[in-house]
């Protein structure tokens, strides 16, 4: 699953892992253990698209012949071909998700210090994509950080053959793109990922603040109207363009469409 980060990997995840084909082995959990890390190391590393569920680094998983094993590319470049999809959301709410992320964090201040914590998370996302440039993009003021980043990572995905799936789509059509996602890694649909949050224990906290156990939740579509600014909106509809109209988004006074 190639993506962005804050483009609701984990709730894909999150869904596609209670499917019986499927396994995903890194970025679901709150912390993963090291042996998930190793094996997620591994895999991104790995160039055939099959691996023996033999191998040592897979007996722990307890593969099922033909499982598919679903890995997270989001902040790192796969080196070789692989079969899968992309995630995409619009820029607006990326942005927005990232600016909020640190709410809670000690050191946050909206006005003055808000992106203190994503300085440091691109600083390791671009080491795996493009490390030459990351002394230029931190210098930058953050939401040209984010254009740039934004630009780079999906814009180099769009170049691609791999379907796109939305995570609007996800959202507001949930089956149908379910059923898309599942014909494009190979599996048949199964009514088990129409109800995914009820595989896990009531507030279970998954990677990056995610609460596996809440329903998918339509809110989350405008949640950037609450914090993203006029001034902000216009910068990144107008720096972002090319390849936000890629994936099939429209930025117009304030509002995405799709």
């Amino acid at each position: 699953m190639a993506s962005m980060a804050r483009s609701g990997e984990t709730l894909m995840l999150k869904i596609l892992a209670v499917h019986p084909d499927v396994r995903v082995i890194h970025n679901l959990d709150k912390e993963d253990d090291l042996h998930s890390v190793k094996a997620f190391e591994f895999i991104k590393n790995f160039e055939p698209k099959q691996i023996s569920r033999r191998h040592k680094l897979m007996q722990p998983y307890h593969l099922k012949r033909n499982q598919i094993i679903l890995i997270k590319q989001g902040v790192w470049k796969h080196q070789y071909p692989f079969d899968g999809f992309i995630l995409s959301r619009n820029p607006v709410s990326i942005y927005s998700s990232l600016k909020a992320y640190d709410k809670k964090a000690e050191g946050y201040d909206e006005a003055t210090n808000f992106w203190f914590g994503n300085v440091e998370r691109f600083k390791r996302w671009l080491n795996g994509i493009q490390p030459e440039i990351i002394e230029e993009l931190i210098a930058k003021s953050p939401i040209e950080q984010f254009v740039d980043f934004y630009n780079l990572r999906m814009g180099e995905l769009l170049n691609t053959d791999i379907p796109i799936v939305k995570y609007e789509d996800l959202i507001v059509n949930t089956e149908d793109t379910l059923r898309k996602v599942c014909s494009y890694i190979g599996i048949q649909m199964d009514d088990s990922l129409l109800n995914s949050h009820k595989f896990y224990k009531n507030g279970l906290e998954g990677h990056g603040q995610n609460d596996l156990s809440k329903p998918i939740d339509a809110s989350s579509l405008h949640k950037y109207k609450l914090n993203v600014t006029e001034e902000e909106f216009n910068f990144i509809k107008e720096n972002t363009l090319n390849v936000h109209k890629g994936y099939g988004y429209e930025l117009h006074q304030g509002e995405v469409n799709y």
